[in-house]
């Protein structure tokens, strides 16, 4: 039971039991395995985006309240910076299969251009590939910027903090309200 209950060891049997499928169903196509690839990563990051949004976020509110509790620092020294790690890797990797994607439908760079210039055809997943693009940046360049300094992974006064928090909070925000219309998008265009 053990051997089950590892992270690396059920992503491994996860991914066995993935590849077992490939070859039972005979899904070889490069486009299609490209596909699963970004939409399982697309769900990790999303999943986590409310997660934080909807349970720790919240949570931490919370507990910082709650005078006679065990405060915050259990989550904030320990599951917030492993969840912020497969936050960020999860949006990375969905962004750049999504580039991948892009490439492999429209034969070659051209593919990106065409989506993010919303060419006929393109209309669809060029808007997804925008909000996409928006949200990627938004965890990379103000949420993990702003956790740190929140989580006292970086030296920030109590000033800077109560701005980290606002402005993290902001991103997140955004993120959470492009995740639905992005989400449609990959889904429609896919279809």
């Amino acid at each position: 039971m053990g051997f089950i209950n590892s992270v690396q060891n059920k992503i491994l049997i996860g991914f066995v039991a993935a590849i077992a499928a490939m070859f039972a169903l005979d899904i070889t196509n490069t486009f299609v395995i490209t596909v699963w690839l970004h939409v399982m990563a697309g769900v990790l990051w999303i999943g986590l985006l409310y997660y934080f949004n909807f349970v720790q976020v919240p949570g931490m509110g919370q507990a910082l309240t709650d005078t006679d509790g065990p405060g915050p620092a259990a989550i904030g020294k320990y599951i917030a910076p492993r969840a912020l790690l497969w936050f960020r890797m999860a949006a990375a990797v969905t962004w750049l299969v999504g580039l991948s994607l892009l490439v492999q439908a429209g034969g070659g760079m051209q593919g990106i251009h065409l989506a993010f210039t919303f060419a006929p055809g393109f209309e669809i997943i060029g808007l997804g590939s925008w909000m996409g693009t928006i949200m990627a940046f938004n965890v990379w360049f103000i949420i993990w910027p702003n956790q740190q300094k929140i989580l006292g992974m970086k030296e920030a006064t109590a000033e800077e903090i109560v701005t980290a928090k606002k402005n993290a909070a902001l991103a997140s925000s955004v993120n959470v309200i492009l995740s639905l219309p992005m989400l449609l998008t990959m889904l429609a265009w896919h279809a």
